[in-house]
């Protein structure tokens, strides 16, 4: 019997404290205060950033807290139910203000800088953190427009008719010629491991042979299995203001009936689902590609004469090639894209995955390229709140993510108009989309709609 009282008592010490822990002193959590102090990152010289906005987004319910940060750069939130929070935070600031903060001229009228942390714990003993805001980078071109949910599976194109559009966003002719566009990889779960990072995702400076040092591997760069690259001798393809070039997975009419190149045909039930690529500037055609190595032609890899193909810079390491024989992107959402210029490409180093420990036959290796090449980047997202996934992207190319409704739903992100300028003379009118390097602001959900706004 006294044992058992012994028992008794040890259990309800260890739940006692586990109510302490959040906060609780009837079973129910209480909420707490929380404190984010908002700092500008030491390129700014980690100065406190006043009038800030911080979002707290709990993971598990997905309810918000906002506040904005005060003169000496503190949040200050009175009462916030503990659990595990994504806390972002976003800041514009105009010339005035910059120069009257930094003590010299901004580099653009308007810069926005984004701070994230991601799976924050907020309970009564943890009361506070700090974010480091980060400028994000400017850039003229845009990726406006990413379609890869896909059509209807049976009476739409599935995914064959997925396509990005790239938007010049400025007042001059910036020429495509040699512009890289790269689909990043990364851990698709928030499964925190021995080869991941706090948040879950791939802790690549644990890849085998990784000379990037510390977590410069995680911060300095991006990893890629599937690069293309815009061909040209550097003014073959001009991009006019407000203009945009579209490349296609499959550059044809999907609306219409097609032959596959096994000589089957391909019916399509409802062409109201589905677009017309055959007016695409690019299109990825694997064909030449996969014979070179060995591999057979996808049946759905229909190639059109009249438009031109996009190199394939990159689709794996030779002998350890990648698995996707098209230009096909997760419908789902697990997917990110980043555009990059590099006139030295061939020397980025790839990588196998940090999980791996031993190269074999099947390991696949994936690009490294430098974040300060990158030119604009979009974080993609499951569209199922119970199926995130850790980020690929450092705040100052994309503080958060933008994602569809489901797939095979015909939705495609596209990015919202900030403002339209007017004719001036022989100058015509011009759409200025809007590029705050966030996506979840940047972004809207459309039906696919290739050079649409």
């Amino acid at each position: 019997m006294k044992q058992l009282f012994s028992f008794l008592a040890i259990m309800m010490l260890l739940f006692s404290c586990r109510d302490d822990d959040f906060g609780s002193n009837n079973g129910t959590l209480q909420p707490t205060a929380f404190k984010v102090e908002v700092k500008y990152d030491a390129t700014y010289g980690s100065k406190n950033s006043k009038g800030a906005t911080v979002v707290l987004t709990n993971n598990n319910s997905g309810d918000t807290y906002t506040e904005t940060t005060d003169a000496n750069g503190f949040a200050n939130f009175s009462s916030v139910i503990p659990g595990t929070y994504k806390v972002l935070v976003s800041k514009k600031i105009l010339a005035d203000e910059f120069y009257s903060t930094f003590g010299y001229a901004a580099p653009a009228s308007e810069i926005n800088f984004n701070g994230i942390q991601d799976n924050a714990t907020i309970n009564i003993n943890v009361q506070s953190t700090v974010i480091e805001l980060k400028s994000a980078r400017i850039g003229d071109l845009l990726i406006k427009q990413i379609y890869y949910a896909g059509s209807h599976a049976t009476q739409g194109a599935g995914v064959r008719d997925q396509f990005i559009e790239i938007y010049n966003n400025s007042n001059e002719v910036i020429y495509a010629d040699g512009l890289y566009i790269a689909q990043l990889y990364g851990k698709t779960n928030t499964t925190v491991n021995t080869f991941s990072q706090a948040n879950g995702q791939f802790d690549w400076s644990k890849s085998i042979g990784m000379t990037a040092t510390g977590n410069s591997a995680n911060t300095d760069y991006v990893y890629s299995d599937y690069i293309t690259r815009i061909p040209g001798n550097g003014t073959q393809y001009p991009i006019y203001p407000g203009q945009s070039i579209v490349i296609a997975q499959n550059a044809v009419n999907h609306k219409s009936p097609l032959v596959d190149n096994n000589g089957s045909p391909i019916n399509i039930q409802n062409p109201s689902l589905t677009v017309d690529l055959s007016q695409s500037e690019f299109e990825v055609y694997l064909g030449d590609f996969n014979l070179s190595i060995g591999e057979t032609v996808f049946k759905t890899d229909i190639q059109n004469p009249a438009v031109k193909d996009v190199e394939i810079a990159f689709w794996g390491r030779p002998g350890y090639w990648n698995g996707n024989n098209d230009f096909i992107i997760d419908n789902p959402g697990r997917d990110s894209f980043v555009i990059f210029k590099a006139n030295d490409f061939n020397v980025f180093p790839d990588y196998s995955d940090p999980s791996v420990t031993n190269v074999v036959a099947a390991t696949k290796f994936y690009k490294q390229i430098p974040t300060n090449v990158i030119i604009d980047g979009v974080e993609l997202q499951h569209y199922n709140p119970n199926a995130q996934r850790p980020k690929m992207l450092n705040a100052s190319i994309d503080a958060s993510f933008t994602k569809c409704d489901a797939a095979f739903n015909s939705q495609a992100v596209i990015r919202k108009t900030k403002t339209t300028i007017p004719a001036q003379g022989n100058i015509p009118a011009r759409i200025v989309l809007e590029d705050t390097n966030n996506s979840a602001n940047d972004f809207v959900i459309k039906n696919a709609n290739p050079k649409g706004f």
